[in-house]
């Protein structure tokens, strides 16, 4: 959505727009580097559990098959349904890891979101500056009236890292 915003010229010197690329800040800011580190740490461990897991649910699926002819009928389903239940399970704590590396994420952007506003409340009261808009809501801007830079180095001077839960 395109935003046009309507003012008397005479005011116009009134007026002082900038804007800051938030993506850019939650990115490249030391503590948003820690916190994709921290994720990809925790992922990169879940990982291995869950392959390992995965492949000693496969072996127990070979053994199930190759005990087919073996096994009385009933003997089979149970084993098939025991089965069929841990894989169940495999598939729900995978899928709550997913949900879990989201919520941790979201949880930490909400943090350094939180010390940002009160930094560009400041730097917009010291600069004079009446409206601050997000870098993705703007089509074209001149190069001078993005801030991102100057935040950047406030985010990493106030916020060194953020611990997940």
């Amino acid at each position: 959505s395109l935003i046009f915003i309507i003012f008397n010229p005479s005011n116009a010197n009134e007026i002082k727009i900038a804007y800051i690329d938030t993506d850019k800040i939650l990115n490249e800011s030391n503590a948003g580097k820690e916190v994709k580190k921290q994720l990809d740490i925790i992922n990169k461990k879940k990982i291995l559990t869950f392959q390992k897991i995965e492949k000693e649910l496969i072996e127990q699926q070979k053994k199930i098959s190759q005990q087919e002819n073996i096994l009385s009928k009933d003997e089979l389903e149970k084993k098939i349904k025991e089965h069929q239940e841990k894989v169940i399970k495999f598939q729900n704590d995978v899928r709550y890891n997913k949900d879990d590396l989201i919520k941790k994420n979201n949880e930490a952007t909400k943090k350094i979101l939180d010390i940002l506003n009160p930094v560009l409340y400041d730097y917009s009261a010291k600069n004079s500056i009446t409206i601050i808009f997000q870098k993705n809501h703007i089509v074209i801007g001149r190069a001078d009236l993005d801030i991102t830079e100057e935040i950047l180095k406030t985010i990493n001077e106030k916020i060194k890292n953020i611990k997940l839960n």
